[in-house]
């Protein structure tokens, strides 16, 4: 769904001096004018902050100039992650509680159900990122230090907020979503769908902590019984499409017509979508990820850069490229994620289950049917099962196999800051940390596994729990 009528600048979020901001709540504005906005800063949020530095993490995108050059080997600025912290808490989540709060209060439980299923997910960005954080306290008027409370509490209340919006959801009430709500339009078939595959997602974040329950967990949320109840399809993503004018642009868009030239394509990534013609067929992709670069290159080249090693790399944007076009979606869940979960999880549970290479193919024909174009030579039906024959074929011992699945799952999922999860929770896909990456908020020089605390915390919450944060430590709970 486009957006129009919202708008929501990349550069124009006030960075908050405290978690806790609600301060002022707007009593005069209902649930109709407060949930756009939420699910428009949702996917600002996601697709811009968090989307950039987690994408620089995994490689999938470079920092070949201005000062994106540094934060590709690690050298952030100490302010670098109060932006993210700030968006959550004051653009995302204190517009949902609103939307709960008056929803509840006015007998419109559909409306309760679509903030709580948000709430969930911002959460879970949150607490993926930096760790232990506030929940409980932070929309209370009166409480100006809001205290954290531990990662593994934090995922209870996160499927908790999912289990509340499913049986809210199911409700009738006086007032029913509509055109208001911009991802769904209110369906709330799709909305059910997608939070049966958000519980899942969650599930087996826990990989680490309880391999054998994250994936009984995550399968048992996907299927009640042999019926799926997972999205079914790409039209059931959770998903904000953008406009065309330049205050309603998307995030990617907006960032390169403000600093062109920042950031680039990922070495390691566009190798994956170049291939080794003919042995290793290009990734169907390719065209929508990145594009070629210009003349005097010769047609269809792209180049990535190495981690800590600026080169004149491919672009990330373009009018061809499906996430950088003005109009691009942010995808926040979505049905190739949802069956490379399942395939994940049946490998887990049995590494021979034919079902795991039926979902694996199913997930990657639904990513090029999502974003490839039939115009584009090396994305015909044939290059697909060429792709399909060569690429995505369960081989070898279960390692191998969970490499194969997560490796089509960070191509998948470009952009979206699943894939620093599961880089985290599996190593996979193998990377090499950047040259120069031991840095003063990243000693160790390796990838980093977490954002630091905002110095807004740092200076002016004294029950954060941990002073000195960097880019490893404290380690998250379920990064084991």
């Amino acid at each position: 769904m486009a957006i129009t009528g919202v708008s929501f600048l990349f550069s124009c979020s006030k960075l908050l001096e405290k978690t806790n901001i609600n301060k002022n709540n707007p009593s005069d504005i209902p649930v109709t004018g407060l949930l756009p906005s939420a699910e428009v800063a949702l996917a600002y949020t996601i697709g811009g902050n968090y989307s950039i530095r987690t994408s620089l993490f995994v490689q999938q995108i470079a920092g070949i100039g201005g000062f994106a050059v540094n934060e590709d080997r690690y050298d952030f600025s100490t302010t670098t992650f109060d932006g993210p912290w700030a968006n959550t808490y004051g653009d995302v989540l204190n517009n949902l509680d609103q939307i709960i709060q008056k929803a509840k209060a006015t007998a419109a439980p559909q409306y309760a159900g679509i903030a709580e299923a948000l709430t969930a997910v911002s959460l879970g960005t949150l607490t993926d990122a930096y760790g232990d954080v506030p929940f409980d306290e932070s929309f209370h008027p009166d409480i100006f230090d809001p205290h954290y409370e531990n990662q593994e509490a934090i995922y209870g209340k996160i499927q908790q907020l999912l289990d509340n919006a499913l049986a809210d959801l199911q409700q009738s009430g006086k007032l029913a979503p509509g055109s208001d709500d911009v991802i769904f339009k209110g369906s709330i078939p799709n909305w059910i769908a997608a939070i049966w595959t958000l519980k899942a997602r969650y599930a087996l974040h826990l990989s680490a902590v309880n391999r054998q329950q994250a994936a009984q967990q995550a399968l048992g949320f996907l299927y009640d019984g042999n019926t799926y109840r997972g999205i079914k399809n790409n039209s059931g993503d959770i998903a904000v499409a953008f406009g065309t004018s330049n205050n309603q642009a998307s995030p990617w868009y907006t960032q390169d017509a403000g600093r062109p030239g920042w950031y680039g394509m990922g070495g390691y990534f566009i190798d994956l979508l170049n291939g080794n013609p003919p042995t290793v067929p290009v990734d169907p992709r390719r065209a929508a990820f990145a594009a070629p670069r210009p003349a005097p290159a010769p047609p269809d080249t792209y180049i990535g850069a190495r981690p800590g090693i600026p080169v004149a790399a491919s672009n990330i944007t373009g009018p061809n490229t499906y996430y950088g076009r003005n109009n691009a979606p942010v995808s926040i869940i979505s049905y190739p994620e949802a069956k490379l979960i399942e395939a994940e999880a049946r490998l887990i549970l049995d590494e021979n289950d034919p079902l795991i290479q039926t979902a694996l193919e199913d997930a990657v024909r639904r990513s090029f049917e999502k974003v490839t174009s039939a115009t584009d030579p090396y994305a015909t039906p044939e290059k697909q099962d060429a792709y399909i024959a060569k690429r995505v074929q369960l081989t070898g011992n279960a390692a191998k196999k969970l490499e194969t699945i997560i490796t089509q799952k960070y191509i998948a999922l470009y952009l979206n800051p699943e894939v620093w999860v599961d880089y985290r929770r599996t190593g996979y896909p193998a990377l090499t940390p950047a040259t120069r990456g031991a840095t003063a908020i990243n000693p160790d020089g390796q990838i980093p596994r977490r954002f630091a605390y905002p110095n807004s915390e740092v200076n002016l919450n004294p029950n954060l729990p941990v002073k000195n944060s960097n880019l490893q430590t404290p380690k998250l709970w379920w990064d084991k």
